[in-house]
């Protein structure tokens, strides 16, 4: 039986999230902007849902809690972050937008905009709806269950 990584539809996933990566962060170190691709992803859901624990960043990020500690770090000292006492449980933190995570948003987000448009090049709606659905299957399907 034969093998071959470029029939397995994870190899591309693997490959394009790599090079989305490598891609998004040269396009923001050339616009002047030191945002990681991991800093983008944090960012997007704090953008989109507010305030968030570092649980719950790990979780929506699919890192770990001593990965996303460190990640807010260093956004905290870029102030692309803050942390700030939970009201709701004093022993928790939340994360949220700090002021420059604020500011660069408009900026940021028509960049990822860009290596979209040049990522679906050619690509019918139709086409990318059905890719869309089946890898939001496929990343349900590997989720443990809660």
């Amino acid at each position: 039986m034969k093998f071959d990584h470029e029939d397995i539809p994870l190899h591309w996933v693997n490959r394009l999230g790599f090079l989305v990566r490598k891609e998004l962060a040269q396009a923001f170190r050339e616009a002047g902007h030191d945002v990681s691709a991991e800093e983008w992803a944090v960012l997007l859901v704090l953008w989109s849902r507010g305030a968030q624990t570092p649980s719950h960043l790990a979780n929506m990020t699919i890192r770990d809690r001593t990965t996303i500690t460190r990640l807010v770090d260093g956004m905290v000292a870029k102030k692309l972050a803050q942390r700030r006492e939970d009201p709701a449980d004093r022993r928790r933190s939340l994360i949220g937008l700090g002021c420059e995570g604020e500011r660069l948003r408009p900026l940021l987000i028509p960049i990822a905009q860009s290596l979209i448009a040049r990522a679906v090049a050619g690509i019918s709606g139709n086409d990318l709806a059905i890719t869309v659905r089946t890898l939001r299957q496929m990343t349900q399907n590997l989720m443990p269950e809660r």
